[in-house]
């Protein structure tokens, strides 16, 4: 079974889009970059006694909400850009989303929007390893969240 859509999702740390982008050429797949806003971040963030500790200098903080979403604002153009230059002059059929939501609801939602084969690439995986097959109706936000923490390989979802 070939996959026709290939789902990354995008966060804090940066994919392989390049490797991405050639692998849906290849398969003739559409690309999906999606990005989630936490919701839960944001309500920790609202909790009076929340605090971070910055990395480089080690001083405790209140979370700031305001400046959290701007930061998610920023980081979405940033992958959006990266997006756009990784498939500059491919063939592929891409888009790019920004979601505010749990990550794993966001993604499932994603993959059962479309009713065709869809690949899903856990952080550090190798795109190209030879993928897990599930069915869609056996995936559920608990089985889902530990296939994307165990697996290193793609998830191929079939209809």
């Amino acid at each position: 079974m070939k996959a026709r859509r290939i789902i990354v999702r995008l966060g804090p740390r940066p994919v392989g889009l390049q490797a991405l982008a050639r692998l849906a050429e290849e398969l003739d797949a559409e690309l999906l970059g999606l990005f989630v806003e936490n919701v839960e971040l944001l309500r920790l963030a609202a909790l009076p006694f929340a605090r971070e500790v910055g990395h480089a200098s080690g001083v405790r903080r209140e979370l700031d909400i305001a400046a959290m979403e701007r930061s998610w604002q920023a980081r979405a153009r940033e992958l959006r850009r990266a997006c756009d230059e990784a498939l500059r002059g491919s063939t592929v059929s891409w888009s790019f989303r920004v979601a505010r939501g749990s990550p794993i609801e966001e993604l499932l939602a994603a993959i059962g929007e479309a009713a065709v084969p869809t690949l899903v690439v856990p952080p550090g995986a190798d795109p190209r390893a030879a993928p897990a097959l599930i069915p869609l109706a056996a995936l559920t936000e608990e089985s889902l969240r530990e296939l994307l923490e165990t697996e290193r390989r793609p998830i191929l979802i079939r209809p």
